[in-house]
Formats: C-alpha cells, sequence, structure tokens
C-alpha cells in the first residue's frame, strides 16, 4: 500500500501578528525570518476593543492598512 503524501505547507518569511497589550487593545506587528533569523518590526497600529459599530470600522480600516 503506498503512503499518502501530506500537502506540502508553504512557509512565509513575514507574518502579521498580534500582541496583546495591558489597556485592552492590540499591537500590530511583523514577525519577520530571515536567514535563521528572527526580528520583530512594530508598526504602531492598534487595534481596539470593537464594543460598537465605529470601533468595529476602525480596526477594519486599520487591518486593511496594515496588510
Amino acid at each position: 500500500m503506498p503512503r499518502t503524501r501530506k500537502p506540502i505547507k508553504v512557509k512565509e518569511p513575514i507574518r502579521l501578528r498580534t500582541k496583546e497589550l495591558a489597556n485592552g487593545s492590540k499591537s500590530l506587528y511583523l514577525d519577520i525570518y530571515r536567514n535563521g533569523k528572527r526580528t520583530y518590526e512594530y508598526l504602531k497600529m492598534y487595534l481596539i476593543p470593537e464594543t460598537d459599530r465605529n470601533a468595529r470600522q476602525q480596526n477594519e480600516t486599520t487591518m486593511a492598512a496594515a496588510n
């Protein structure tokens, strides 16, 4: 019985990640893996807690700008 192959997972050298802050909002940063070294670049963009429609809209525009 032949062995089934797993699909190859593509590794991304740069990922957009979030970090939870003490005031409840989230900070956006880039997680960069290059030449065996990991570095972080903070974007100074923040997602606020989604309590109302305006906050949700602001988070959507922030994520669109970060991507």
